[in-house]
């Protein structure tokens, strides 16, 4: 079963957003919506969502509003009847669909506290954090009140829902750049002042944090030369070796598809072939070959060594 709730989330901008940014800040906020349902079984213990939906119900450009959907999912009717009466006995609300503020003060506090754990981490920018945390304490004291929980409290159940300390933090300096475009923008959720990024605050987010590495990644590389080095006609996965010059003169692992002919390949010191190369990355960030994977065999030489 689903319940559902709507939020409007305005950029006061007084310039136009280019598309890709406003895509690219929808995107972190659904990333940040889909980290909230552990905040949510945080303050509502018992509670298990299985899953959560987002959804733009309408874009307007200008000053930029957009408008989502949000569905977290429950195993059962039972389950979700069991959620709305938790709300009710310790809110005296209805439920949450109802009061749609509970779900904004968490992503807001989320945003922020992103913001301030980049600041923490890196032992730098203290004057933001601080600027972060003043306006924090404005939302966590308003969400304590929806959730009749003293403020420590409410953010203790944010800090602890929150699964990925890194992620958040990139989705929170996403959702918030289309932002600093303009030194006097703020972003507010459902209209309401209090559940606001001040302009300051804008501010003080950080404008970018990179990607990290993968840990690893995989490339295909065709018609290239494979320098056997060593071979096992027992197998095709393990206890070959080959060097490829146009990757790396390392010396790496070597598997071959299975309907390669091993004993022919053996018989000749390289292959023309297709390849797909798996990379690590060292801890300066450069790639480092570790899988080559021969998928097809044009011709055998003698090599170029």
């Amino acid at each position: 079963m689903e319940l559902t709730t709507t939020h409007r989330i305005y950029y006061s901008n007084k310039e136009y957003i280019p598309l890709s940014e406003i895509a690219d800040s929808l995107l972190a906020l659904e990333g940040l919506i889909r980290q909230s349902p552990g905040v949510l079984e945080k303050l509502f213990p018992g509670t298990k969502i299985y899953g959560v939906e987002v959804y733009l119900s309408e874009l307007k450009s200008g000053s930029l509003y957009e408008d989502v959907l949000v569905k977290f999912v429950f195993g059962s009717q039972d389950k979700l009847d069991e959620f709305v009466n938790n709300i009710r006995e310790r809110l005296g609300l209805q439920n949450l669909k109802n009061n749609n503020q509970i779900l904004s003060a968490i992503l807001v506090t989320m945003t922020l506290m992103g913001g301030a754990y980049y600041y923490g981490r890196s032992n730098a920018g203290s004057d933001n954090k601080n600027t972060l945390e003043v306006n924090n304490n404005i939302v966590i004291n308003m969400g304590a009140d929806f959730v009749e929980m003293k403020s420590d409290e409410f953010r203790s159940a944010v800090e602890a829902g929150v699964k990925d300390k890194e992620k958040l933090t990139r989705n929170a300096v996403r959702f918030v750049k289309p932002a600093k475009r303009d030194p006097e923008a703020h972003i507010r959720f459902d209209n309401e002042k209090k559940l606001q990024i001040n302009p300051e605050t804008v501010k003080a987010m950080p404008r970018h944090i990179a990607e990290p590495e993968p840990e690893e990644t995989v490339e295909d590389h065709d018609r290239v030369e494979v320098i056997i080095r060593a071979v096992d006609l027992d197998s095709h996965r393990k206890g070959w070796a080959a060097i490829i010059p146009d990757i790396s003169e390392r010396r790496v692992k070597l598997q071959l598809d299975p309907h390669i002919d091993g004993e022919v390949l053996m018989q000749h010191p390289a292959a023309i072939a297709n390849v797909t190369a798996i990379f690590k990355y060292d801890e300066e960030g450069k790639k480092i070959p570790t899988l080559y994977f021969v998928r097809e065999v044009y011709e055998y030489t003698e090599g170029s060594r």
